[in-house]
């Protein structure tokens, strides 16, 4: 199975997973990580920790591209064909994951989940139209 880590600032990735769990119910192989307390080095070592212990491969959630998250992530996954990192994540991407996970290669659940990601962002309402 396709493992998650959603890879964040602060509490922001364990609340994003605890509010899959609650619409879907418990969630196996959909984790969180903060970067609160960590180096750039701690960091980036566990990450390379959990890239090491998955066989089928590893989606990693980030918040923000260009932030330490995100910096940690690459410098992981630099030699890792069997990872990729979405930045920008929303609930809409981590719903998509946990139901596409076990029916789409990496790649193809990669790209799926970015549309949808994509899809989730909108302007909402009328305010503004003039």
């Amino acid at each position: 199975m396709i493992q998650g880590l959603v890879v964040t600032h602060g509490s922001l990735g364990a609340e994003l997973v605890r509010v899959v769990e609650s619409i879907v119910g418990t969630v196996e192989g959909l984790t969180a990580l903060s970067n609160q307390g960590r180096s750039a080095l701690d960091l980036t070592a566990e990450l390379q920790e959990r890239l090491a212990a998955t066989d089928a491969g590893l989606v990693l959630f980030i918040d923000d591209y260009g932030g330490s998250c995100a910096n940690a992530a690459q410098l992981a996954c630099r030699d890792r064909s069997r990872a990729v990192i979405l930045c920008g994540v929303n609930l809409a991407m981590l719903l998509g994951f946990v139901t596409w996970r076990d029916t789409l290669d990496l790649e193809e659940l990669a790209r799926r989940l970015v549309d949808k990601g994509r899809e989730a962002i909108a302007r909402v309402g009328t305010r503004g139209r003039d």
